[in-house]
Parts: structure tokens; sequence; C-alpha cells
């Protein structure tokens, strides 16, 4: 099993915080007789917390089998590292707030007062909260091991993805019953588009930094400031805003990859990507 774990690990990642996540929402889901409409904040408190068990505990867990006491001290010590240099800092804290005020001040300027963000500061304890949890399993587990093979462009492409598709279920649940088959056009949109590119740049940051900490940061901004800011549309005005938000995630993205092809991203491995390459090998 532990060979075998060595051999797949992203797969057996996946497994678990798929497993995890989507087992304990459905579970939850069947408990409140599929009534997501309007949930109780103890059902939705429920959900948040099987989507945040699915990556940290699948990530804890690996990390302990496929790597050992060796393996979760280079954890602890990756999610320890804050002494990564202020423009670091600055990438991982500004990039979704600034991107995401230009795009609603610029839209509510442009075509309705409607896009002006919302200050909801409150929200952005959520942030925090998802961040610290979800990074142990997406950038403690997944990224090295990816990065052992992959340039952060191409590692962060795979793991946005799978990271945007962990989001499907839960998606469906609280929109299939409003939109319909629609639905899927707003999971690509709100998720698909923005986590992606959003994840290379996340994948760049760690690739220069090896900062499991950071990503907690870079992963709570995010969140944070979606829900702080979010501002007053409609259905249709709200898939126009985020959409022109994931262009500028994608515009951030490339300038990330074309930083990448210069070779700035070359970090000593993690015990992790070290093990990863000798199995490769």
């Amino acid at each position: 099993m532990t060979a075998w774990l060595r051999r797949r690990p992203l797969l057996a990642f996946s497994i678990l915080a798929f497993g995890i996540s989507w087992g304990g929402i459905l579970i939850i889901a069947a408990a409140i007789g599929f009534d997501i409409a309007a949930p109780t904040p103890l059902a939705t408190g429920l959900f948040f917390v099987a989507m945040l068990l699915g990556p940290s505990v699948g990530g804890v867990t690996l990390t302990a089998l496929i790597d050992g006491r060796a393996g979760l001290g280079d954890l602890w010590v990756r999610l320890g590292r804050w002494k990564v240099g202020a423009p670091w800092y600055a990438v991982a804290v500004l990039t979704a707030p600034v991107l995401l005020l230009a795009t609603l001040l610029l839209l509510s300027a442009i075509m309705a007062p409607t896009f002006a963000p919302k200050f909801q500061w409150a929200l952005l304890a959520v942030g925090l909260i998802a961040g610290g949890f979800e990074e142990i399993g997406w950038t403690g587990f997944a990224a090295p091991r990816l990065l052992a093979r992959r340039g952060p462009a191409t590692a962060g492409l795979q793991l946005g993805l799978i990271w945007a598709l962990w989001h499907a279920l839960v998606v469906f649940l609280f929109t299939f019953g409003e939109m319909g088959g629609a639905w899927i056009v707003s999971f690509i949109i709100v998720y698909l588009a923005t986590l992606t590119p959003y994840r290379i740049v996340m994948t760049w940051v760690y690739a220069n930094t090896q900062s499991v900490f950071l990503a907690m940061l870079m992963h709570a901004s995010y969140t944070g400031w979606l829900l702080a800011l979010f501002p007053a549309t409609s259905s249709v005005q709200s898939l126009i805003w985020q959409a022109a938000f994931a262009a500028s995630l994608w515009l951030a993205a490339a300038i990330a990859i074309r930083g990448t092809a210069h070779g700035d991203h070359r970090r000593p491995s993690s015990t992790a990507e070290r093990k990863q390459k000798e199995t490769i090998r």
C-alpha cells in the first residue's frame, strides 16, 4: 500500500480529499432531507467543516503514511516558514483584493453602480479559516509532489483544476434548485475560470518560497476578500464581474508563468519533493 501511495500520491490525495469532503456533504444533506434552499446555521457550518476536513486530513494522513515522522516534521517546518521577504507577502496578500477592487470599481464606473464593492469586514475571518486548513493538503502535500516533476505553471494548472472540481458538489447542491442545468455555467465562471489561474500564482509563490504559511495567507486573502467585497448584483451581473475578475487572474498567472520561464522559481527541495524525485528515478 505504501509503495502504491508513493507512486500515485496525487491520485491518493484526490481520493481522500474528495471522499472525505463529498462524503461528509452528502451525509449532512441527507440528514436535512436535501433541503438545501435554506439550510440552518448548523447545517451551513457542518458543510463548511466537511469541506475543510477533506484536504487537511487527507494531506496529513498521506504525509504520515508516505514520509513518516520526517515528512511530518518537514511539513511543520514549511507551515512555520514566514521569513520569505516582503515582496512575496505583497503578492500573497494583495493579488486578490487589488484585482477584485479594480474589477468592481471599473465596472461600477462604466456599467452600473450595483457593481460597487461592499465592505463586510467580518467575513474576512472565513477566509482565514479556509486557508488555514485547506492549504495543509493543497500546498503542504500536493504542490511539492507536482513540482518534483513539473514547473510551477503546469503544476499549478493541474492542481488548480483539481481544486476547482473539488467544489463542484457543493456548488451543484446549492445552485441546481434555482438555476437548473445552467448551474454548470456558473461553476465554470465562478470556480473553474478563477481558481485555476489563482492556483497557478499560488504554486509559483510556493515554488519560490517553500512556505505553506504564505499559501495559507494567499488562500485566506482570496476567500476572505471575495466574501467581504461581494457586490449586491443580479445573477447575470454577478457572472459578468466574476468573468472579468477571472480574466484579471489569468493575466496575473501569465505574468507569473513568464517569470518561471527565466528559471527564477528554483528553490531547495522539500522532503516530499526529494523523495518523489527518488521514486521517479
